[in-house]
Order: structure tokens, then sequence, then C-alpha cells
């Protein structure tokens, strides 16, 4: 598997760069961020990130996923979303069924071609459309989507019978990620606008709330500068929204305090994060996110922060907002252990 893995990610392999031209080509996701997320990916697994999962979901040979069914529903927010899904299902022993999302059909697929080149007997089957899957009974199913998706996706599923009754759902819901600063230097604003700002702000590891114990005011102009330059280096996110506008409008009636960027507001609110291109700023400390965490509940995927610890709440480096590992656990969930268990 690791060997694979590494051909599949070698960048002179010509199976993976037929996938990132048409990707490009079609215009499904810029080149930058494809070749960002490959870059992360060639990180993890020269790191040792593959033994280290294996290691942390105590896989063996009695504890194992073999002769199940596992069938996977991907999302196609950002590219390769569903990679460490479909690398965990494998890598548990479970057969794969990998239903790809029409928005990145191109590099997961070739992951998974080149897996089956290696391994013959390993089960893999994929396709972009869920009717493939009929009367497939699996065991488990892994979706990720929103939440307002869920009933509708198994319903559809159940139409199919894609997935045996009383099958497990493993589903994936978390939308943002909050970032708590404890201080204020360049480091911490190159982190903070990488987090904030890789695919458009699209991803459920992406900042958009940030707590602080000092105000936007006080960071305001470096703030600025930091996204300002942020921009020019990555061009390719899209333009916001009519909505975003409205915002800012809206924000300028009541004098809401705001730094808008014409692609990007950051505003000061408590307010459950939901227009796109825009951040929530919070003048608080740790029982500000404590309290903010639990109010989001679910909708949260991870809290980041530069290097304090917040009792009572798991956290991350604010450095690898945009990096995890490949043992990261999405929405709190060892996609491994789930698929064994």
């Amino acid at each position: 598997m690791i060997g694979a893995t590494k051909k599949w990610l070698d960048p002179e392999n010509p199976h993976l760069q037929e996938a990132i031209s048409k990707t490009a080509s079609e215009g499904l996701f810029s080149l930058q961020d494809v070749y960002h997320q490959l870059s992360v990916l060639r990180g993890n697994v020269e790191n040792g990130d593959i033994q280290e999962w294996v290691k942390r979901a105590e896989l063996s040979n009695e504890q194992n996923a073999k002769v199940r069914k596992v069938l996977c529903l991907h999302a196609g927010n950002l590219p390769l979303v569903g990679f460490q899904t479909a690398l965990g299902v494998i890598l548990s022993g479970a057969d794969y069924y990998g239903k790809v999302s029409r928005k990145d059909p191109y590099l997961l697929s070739s992951f998974l071609e080149e897996i089956q080149r290696s391994d013959p007997e390993q089960k893999i089957s994929y396709s972009r459309d869920l009717n493939s899957f009929e009367d497939l009974k699996a065991d488990k199913v892994v979706f990720a989507g929103s939440e307002e998706s869920v009933s509708d996706v198994k319903a559809e599923i159940k139409r199919l019978k894609a997935a045996k009754q009383g099958a497990e759902y493993i589903i994936r819901t978390a939308k943002f990620s909050i970032a708590y600063l404890d201080e204020w230097n360049a480091d911490v604003r190159q982190d903070l606008t990488e987090a904030m700002l890789r695919y458009g702000g699209k991803g459920c590891r992406s900042v958009a709330v940030v707590v602080a114990p000092f105000g936007l005011d006080e960071v305001r102009e470096e703030l600025k500068q930091a996204i300002n330059s942020y921009w020019k280096q990555n061009p390719q996110y899209q333009k916001p929204t009519s909505d975003l506008k409205y915002q800012y409008a809206y924000n300028e009636g009541i004098q809401q305090n705001q730094l808008w960027l014409n692609d990007f507001l950051i505003q000061e609110s408590e307010e459950l994060p939901d227009t796109d291109f825009t951040v929530n700023w919070v003048n608080g400390g740790k029982d500000t996110v404590r309290d903010l965490r639990i109010s989001f509940g679910q909708m949260v995927q991870s809290v980041y922060t530069c290097e304090e610890v917040i009792e009572g709440i798991d956290t991350e480096p604010l450095s690898s907002a945009q990096s995890p590992p490949l043992y990261w656990k999405p929405d709190g969930v060892d996609v491994i252990k789930a698929v064994v268990g």
C-alpha cells in the first residue's frame, strides 16, 4: 500500500499527470490547489503517516474489516477531499466501493486505479453514479456532506438497496473550524491567512471564526496587508457573491466593526458563520472558545491554537490547519476504527 501510494504521488507518474491536466482544463480546481494538496500528501507519506495511522487504529490480522463492504460517498468541494476516507477503508481491509464526486472525478480515481494495478486482489469499485451500487447491500456507509442532505441520501441508498438494512452510517457534516490566537506576530498572520483562505475557505478545516484577546481594530492594518498579499499570490479563488456585499452594507448600517477587502469580509460577531468568504472575529479568551465550541456543536471540525492548551478541548496547531496528518479525525472520528468497529 505504501509503495503504491508513493508511486501514485510521484510527480513523474503519467496517470496522475493526466488526472491533474483534466482537472485543471475543465476548471474543476486550480493547479495551485491541486499541487498544494499533493505536496501535503507526499509529506504525509514520507513522514510515515500511513504506518502511524495503522498503529493508532490498532490494525492487525485479528482486528480489521476484511470481508466487509464499505460504500463511500465522497464530497468534491476540495481537490482529493475523499482521499483520506478511501485510504482508510482500503487500509482496514474492507472491500471499497466509492461514489466519486463529479466535481473531482479524476484525481481520486487515479489513486484507486494505482492501488488496483499494485494489488489486483484488493476489491475496489468506484463510479460517479450512485445507481451503480444498486443491490450492493454494504455493511457500512461513509458519507461526507451537509446535514440537510443526509435524509435524502439515506432514502436513495435505501431505494437502491445499496446498503444492508440496519447498516451503520458514518456521517461527516462539519462545516468550519475555529482559531484561538493567544499571540500576534508575522508567523501567526501567515498561518491564519492560509487557514482562512486556502481553497477559498470552503473546507471544514478552514477557519471561519477567530477568537482572540484583542479586537479586530488592534490588528486591522497588519491583517489587511497579510490578506492582500495572500490574494496576490493566490488569485485563483472566485470572487465574492452579492450576499457578501449585502452583508457589508448591512454591517455599515448597524455600525458593526468590520474589515472589508472587496474579496473577503472579517466582521466582529459571535453569530454562526453562514456566508461564504466571511470570518467572524470574537474578542475573548479560552472560556469564549469553549462556549462557542459548545454553541456551534457538530458544525465545528477543529479548534486551532498557536501553542496554548485549552482545557477540555482537543486542539491542533494553527500551522497545520490546511496540511493535516493522514490520521486526523474528521468530525472527531478515526475512519479506520469506525470501519473496523
